[in-house]
């Protein structure tokens, strides 16, 4: 057996680096704050005293979805709702390089084969939302960064589950077990979490911290024992959305409940509402 000597020095840092591993976990919402989609949102806007039918980017419907001079239709969102759609513009917006802020960090989440959830105001279902994933991976990502990804499936994911597995196979074990998928306007995620859907996507505040809370409590139950053991010293869960709106709704939440129900979770919240980031994090009281 090899063996290699390392100074007093060197010993410590390791040891402080191996006693300071650190769970990350994401949250994201996906319009705008991974890609700029080119879908539109259909709305009448009234113009001297009458409605007149227009077509809003999200970006623009999340500046005016509370300003009265503007309302919704029947068919506002059905190109939301369309799962060929999602894949389609999906595709148009990373060939057209529309990316938004948080694509580089979605990027990084994915190289460490960290815990991650899509939660968007959106109404696919939660299995094109994973094909949209599997989409950005394939098509953004570098080779060196998806064998890195692999490599990390395999140290982060239970040997049992990952044993004689190709790449291929690693990457979806690896969207099943870490990832979640939240379409929060979308019947699926009605049933599953027994809430009213209808309108959801043009408020969605409600919806995407039930999808938070769910996602923490996942990351946090299945990381509990190894915090007791001490093989994790932290827990952190970073949330990142361009709506303003959920950005101060999200905040108060994790202020007022769930950094209370977690007292060991660290968050952070990215706001990418004006094309950049502003990170904040929630002080522990």
């Amino acid at each position: 057996m090899k063996k290699i000597l390392i100074t007093e020095t060197q010993y410590r840092n390791v040891r402080k680096f191996l006693l300071e591993k650190e769970v990350r976990s994401y949250v994201f919402d996906w319009d705008d704050n991974i890609l700029r989609m080119p879908t539109k949102v259909k709305m009448e806007k009234k113009e001297n005293g009458k409605w007149v039918p227009i077509t809003l980017s999200t970006e623009e419907f999340a500046n005016v979805r509370k300003d009265p001079n503007y309302r919704l239709t029947p068919n506002s969102f059905e190109d939301f709702t369309d799962n060929a759609s999602f894949l389609k513009d999906a595709e148009t917006a990373i060939h057209n390089n529309s990316f938004a802020p948080s694509y580089k960090k979605f990027i990084e989440a994915l190289t460490y084969a960290n815990p991650f959830a899509i939660n968007t105001a959106r109404g696919h279902s939660p299995e094109t939302l994973k094909k949209g994933v599997k989409l950005f991976i394939k098509m953004v990502m570098t080779p060196e960064q998806k064998k890195m990804m692999v490599s990390n499936i395999q140290k982060e994911l239970p040997a049992e589950l990952t044993k004689g597995l190709n790449p291929a196979q690693l990457l979806d074990l690896y969207l099943d077990e870490r990832g979640e998928y939240y379409p929060v306007s979308s019947t699926e995620f009605g049933e599953r979490f027994g809430i009213d859907v209808a309108g959801g996507a043009s408020n969605p505040e409600h919806s995407k911290q039930v999808a938070i809370e769910h996602f923490t409590k996942k990351v946090f139950n299945g990381v509990k024992q190894h915090m007791i053991n001490g093989d994790y010293k932290k827990i952190s869960l970073g949330f990142s959305d361009d709506d303003i709106r959920n950005v101060k709704a999200v905040e108060k939440f994790i202020t007022d409940e769930l950094s209370k129900l977690y007292p060991e979770v660290h968050f952070v919240i990215y706001d990418t509402s004006e094309g950049g980031k502003k990170k904040m994090v929630i002080e522990k009281e």
